[in-house]
C-alpha cells in the first residue's frame, strides 16, 4: 500500500518581492488533514556551464559571494533571461562571464532545493577557447580561472564551489562517456 505523502496547496501570499527572488507563503493542507504553511523562493530558471578546454582544463570563475561571505570558485552560469532558451543563455553566460565558446551539450536539469522553484539546466562545453574579454555587469567582479580536471573534483569534494549537484551531474556524465 502506497501512502499518500502529496500536500494539499490551499493558497499563497507574497512575503517579499524582488527582480531575482520572490518569496512566498505558500499554504498546504498535509495529508493527515492538518495546515502547513512553507516559505518558498521564486526564481527564474538557470544555466550552468561545466566548461572543458581541449586539454581538460575547466575554465571556472571566482567571485565574492555574499551568502557564505567569501570569494568562491564556480562554473559560469546566469539566469535565463525571457525569450531565451536554456541553451542560449548558457552560450550567453559563458561567453559574457569567460570570454570563452565552445560546443555545448545538454546535460539535464536540478532543482536548487526543496523550498524553491527554481530549476538549474547542466550543460557540457566541450573544446572551449577564448574568443573575448569577459563582458561582465557593472555589480559582477569575476576572475577567469583554468583548473585541472581532476584538481576540480576535489574542491567539489571538497565542497567549496557554488552549484555543486550540477557540478557532480556534469562530472557524472563526463565518466559515462570517457
Amino acid at each position: 500500500m502506497t501512502k499518500d505523502l502529496q500536500f494539499k496547496f490551499t493558497g499563497k501570499s507574497e512575503v517579499h518581492p524582488s527582480k531575482y527572488q520572490n518569496i512566498w507563503k505558500q499554504h498546504y493542507t498535509m495529508p493527515n488533514g492538518q495546515p502547513k504553511s512553507f516559505e518558498v523562493k521564486h526564481l527564474a530558471e538557470t544555466a550552468v556551464i561545466l566548461p572543458l578546454t581541449p586539454d581538460n582544463q575547466v575554465v571556472c570563475v571566482s567571485q565574492y559571494r555574499p551568502g557564505p561571505d567569501m570569494v568562491l570558485t564556480e562554473l559560469p552560469a546566469g539566469f535565463v533571461d525571457n525569450g531565451e532558451t536554456p541553451l542560449q543563455a548558457a552560450q550567453r553566460e559563458l561567453l559574457e562571464e569567460t570570454g570563452y565558446t565552445g560546443d555545448l551539450q545538454y546535460i539535464g536539469k536540478s532543482f536548487v532545493d526543496a523550498y524553491s522553484t527554481a530549476i538549474r539546466h547542466v550543460f557540457i562545453a566541450r573544446d572551449c577557447e577564448k574568443v573575448s574579454e569577459q563582458n561582465l555587469d557593472s555589480s559582477e567582479f569575476i576572475e577567469v580561472k583554468l583548473i585541472q580536471l581532476d584538481t576540480f573534483r576535489k574542491i567539489c569534494l571538497n565542497g567549496q564551489i557554488t552549484h555543486g549537484e550540477s557540478a557532480f551531474i556534469a562530472l557524472a556524465n563526463l565518466e559515462i562517456k570517457n
